[in-house]
């Protein structure tokens, strides 16, 4: 896998910081890594960040550092990502906390909804593992879902993952027990034929693939599956619907990007839900 090359934004805080110890698996030799750090204002020196950076080329990565005052983290970041060229995003889901946040849970998904690349986050909080061995990957019926296979098959070849493709099959509240049974039926079939399309191209790229279908709520169904130990990435697209889209149907991806234990790999659909 050739090294892409790796945006990653600090607001000067440890817990913002820590995202560095969980981007170790995608760290080759000689990536190219931009460490960004943004804060109101620049008027003084931050240790945090200095740490980061001497980190970094500890883990042998070709490192350049850019301080920017801004009061928009989120729409700097989508900015200097087109300007470094940047082919991923890579941030802790919280950084400071109170009235002084800056990286935290809002930025991180106003940072998704907008950002053109892939973007990698993790809580702080949660353990950092030396390479991704079991990939969790949610799928659903459609071609734009799979698309998180573009970035990840590199990934999980160069650390011999094995990728678990879940489909989470949403029951509708209004069915009646005996509906909901025909319908899970019918649609068994149609389920099993597309989730193959992606399997295929997975094992063709010489990657081990397991298949999962559970019923219920999508959210909850992958946050529950990423607390089971079994996992140590979470790989998925998301819709980044905005507007009223968003407030109706919610984004599932930014429901598990506050819940997920583990980090996750997420990006954008071509094309909106």
């Amino acid at each position: 896998m050739m090294p892409m090359s790796i945006l990653i934004p600090h607001d000067g805080s440890p817990a913002s910081g820590a995202i560095i110890e969980a981007l170790g698996p995608l760290l080759l030799p000689g990536t190219p890594a931009t460490l960004l750090f943004i804060d109101e204002s620049l008027g003084h020196a931050n240790e945090e960040v200095a740490v980061a950076e001497r980190k970094l080329t500890d883990m042998g990565a070709a490192v350049s550092r850019r301080d920017v005052a801004s009061t928009d983290p989120a729409s700097t970041i989508v900015e200097i990502v087109d300007e470094t060229r940047s082919g991923l995003v890579a941030m802790s889901t919280h950084g400071r906390t109170g009235q002084h946040a800056r990286l935290r849970g809002g930025v991180a998904e106003r940072v998704l909804r907008a950002c053109p690349v892939p973007l990698f986050m993790a809580n702080p909080f949660s353990k950092a593992h030396s390479r991704f061995s079991s990939v969790l990957v949610p799928l659903e019926t459609n071609s734009e879902s799979a698309e998180i296979l573009d970035t990840l098959i590199p990934i999980a070849k160069a650390a011999g993952s094995r990728l678990t493709f879940l489909f989470v099959d949403f029951d509708d509240p209004t069915d009646t027990e005996a509906q909901r049974e025909r319908r899970r039926a019918a649609r068994a079939k149609n389920i099993e034929e597309w989730l193959d399309v992606p399997r295929k191209r997975a094992e063709d790229a010489g990657l081990e693939v397991a298949i999962r279908v559970a019923q219920g709520n999508p959210w909850s169904e992958i946050v529950e599956r990423t607390k089971s130990g079994e996992y140590d990435l979470l790989a998925m697209t998301t819709h980044a619907r905005s507007g009223v889209s968003r407030w109706a149907f919610g984004s599932v991806a930014e429901r598990v990007l506050r819940a997920c234990s583990i980090p996750i790999l997420v990006q954008r659909m071509n094309k909106s839900g």
